[in-house]
């Protein structure tokens, strides 16, 4: 073999080595890393939502916290709830020396899609003003989820020291639920 061939040979070894790897570029490594590239991304990207997700939960836990702390035992029914939150109110006048005019349960507001049920009675009442606020105060108490939410107070017309009071009072509760597990088995 001559000079020429040589060189010849050794160009064509050349041309065929890098024919075989820009074929390997294209066909393996290419894809490869576009794969690769398109999966860091992916996961940059669940990391910064995870990221975002801790930042929220910090924010909430306080509330979290209070809710796991202050949330009520189950009540069966509406009406349960409904009838202790009458004999609270009827018991806290009684014991501060007002007198019970009337009492009138209203409808419960009771809907499926809320996770909280509410009882509400109407009570009227009269005495005197220092006591009527006194009872508010007791029965007026977020941390059990209860609330005076309306209230008209006026004088009595023949007697200034004491007054009539018509209050609405509302009782939030977390109803039973029939667990789907327990009545299977």
């Amino acid at each position: 073999m001559n000079d020429r061939e040589k060189k010849l040979l050794v160009l064509v070894g050349i041309i065929v080595f890098l024919i075989l790897n820009l074929a390997a570029w294209s066909l393996v490594y290419s894809p490869r890393k576009k794969a690769a590239e398109s999966k860091e991304k992916e996961y940059v990207d669940k990391i910064a939502l995870a990221q975002v997700q801790e930042v929220e939960l910090v924010e909430i836990q306080p509330q979290v916290e209070w809710l796991e702390r202050n949330e009520q035992k189950l009540i069966k029914s509406w009406q349960k709830a409904l009838a202790d939150l009458e004999s609270l109110a009827n018991r806290e006048a009684q014991r501060r020396g007002l007198t019970v005019k009337q009492v009138k349960p209203m409808n419960a507001a009771d809907f499926e899609a809320l996770d909280l049920h509410r009882a509400r009675v109407e009570i009227e009442v009269s005495g005197r003003e220092q006591v009527l606020f006194q009872w508010l105060d007791r029965l007026n108490s977020p941390s059990d989820l209860r609330a005076v939410t309306s209230l008209i107070i006026s004088p009595k017309k023949d007697d200034d020291t004491q007054v009539d009071c018509q209050v609405r009072l509302e009782q939030w509760f977390v109803p039973e639920t029939i667990d789907p597990i327990e009545t299977t088995t």
